[in-house]
């Protein structure tokens, strides 16, 4: 099987969970002997060489890349749709004397647009298959400028769902979303997202006198940090027994001055993310919209307990390890933040082993491949019937 891989980006030339998720799912399929062609915009520091650095030698016999630049085009409003669709029309016009070569084709996003039109137009006829991951452009926008930019996104979504030959879905909320948008039943394939067997610890990470909450992430709106400072500052105001660290490029004026208060800027170092993480008793996810989040998992294969609200296919993440809050209110955070924080030692380890215990039944990479494998062969074979 020789499936081409399209992405905006891989990690680490590219920060962010879908760009994590090609990468390994990138190594995961070459590991299975299956041929991957990897279409992506390299980065900063992307060079040849150091792409070839990602892959064991017997992964990288069963790679190839294609790098397109992702363009940038103007200011205005809608400018990110535009310069996807060029992306993906760059892309095609760059793979379109090697489609042929294909069994399949992965769009992550946005990637597959111009591809699945010149299906549509009976220039291409290999299957295509769509991950958009959380759709967080048809979750609840956390403010007015959000919601206004969500708009901008959603025809352009709905058309790429609706003309796939398959969608993938995390489940739990995004099947509602998936349906209502008008994909077929049986088009839409169920995933996890998953994490590398060597994320997971041994045991659970020790309890700490002084519990030690975490968040990772960017400086996004919908990421909920605005919520989650001022439910710290109650906290502070509470005179809980807490710390707090931050992990991703926060702006300077976000910050919280207080000594409990940390932040590590920018990580991309997996190894440096896993020792912290060690250190830490809950990570703290308070989203206004997600898929199902890479941090979380990691979070979780390191033995912490969770503190997420009800997005995405969060849900099937949080399962008795930690706290789902319908919303991410300043009260709530509050609330969960210090329920964990008073929590007795046996109680918190039971909630760090159940974390371990999911991500050993559900989450591990291995598992999810082998299931997305499966799911292209059945549908190569409905096809030829």
């Amino acid at each position: 099987m020789k499936v081409l891989l399209l992405t905006d980006g891989i990690f680490p030339f590219q920060i962010g969970g879908m760009q994590k998720h090609s990468l390994i799912l990138a190594k995961l399929l070459a590991n299975s002997q299956i041929q991957v062609h990897l279409m992506h915009c390299g980065g900063n520091e992307y060079s040849p060489e150091k792409f070839k650095e990602l892959f064991t030698e017997d992964e990288f016999n069963f790679i190839a890349e294609t790098v397109v630049k992702f363009p940038k085009t103007d200011p205005f409003p809608g400018h990110y749709i535009r310069e996807n669709k060029a992306y993906s029309r760059n892309a095609f016009l760059e793979l379109e004397d090697q489609l042929h070569e294909f069994d399949l084709i992965y769009a992550q996003g946005f990637t597959g647009w111009r591809f699945i039109r010149e299906k549509h137009k009976k220039k291409l006829t290999i299957p295509v298959f769509v991950n958009f991951h959380g759709l967080e452009m048809y979750q609840t926008a956390p403010s007015l400028r959000v919601m206004a930019e969500y708009t901008l996104f959603k025809n352009a979504v709905k058309w790429n769902l609706r003309n796939a030959d398959y969608v993938y879905s995390f489940g739990g909320k995004i099947d509602e979303i998936l349906l209502n948008l008008g994909v077929k039943t049986e088009e839409i394939l169920h995933q996890s997202n998953g994490i590398e067997a060597h994320w997971l610890a041994e045991n659970t990470t020790p309890n700490n006198a002084v519990r030690k909450f975490v968040f990772i992430g960017r400086d996004e709106r919908r990421k909920g940090i605005e919520e989650l400072n001022k439910a710290i500052q109650l906290l502070i105001q509470m005179e809980t027994n807490f710390e707090f660290t931050f992990i991703g490029p926060i702006p300077e004026n976000k910050h919280i001055q207080d000594e409990r208060i940390h932040y590590l800027g920018e990580i991309r170092d997996t190894d440096r993310i896993k020792a912290i993480l060690a250190q830490q008793d809950c990570l703290v996810c308070p989203s206004h919209s997600e898929g199902m989040p890479t941090v979380i998992l990691e979070a979780m294969a390191c033995g912490l307990a969770i503190i997420g609200t009800d997005v995405g296919a969060v849900a099937r993440q949080i399962q008795g390890n930690g706290l789902l809050l319908e919303k991410p209110d300043v009260n709530a955070l509050e609330e969960a933040i210090t329920s964990i924080a008073n929590l007795e030692d046996e109680f918190l380890t039971a909630l760090k082993q159940k974390s371990l215990d999911l991500i050993a039944a559900q989450f591990v990479w291995e598992k999810v491949v082998e299931q997305k494998i499966n799911d292209f062969e059945k549908c190569l074979v409905h096809r030829e019937v």
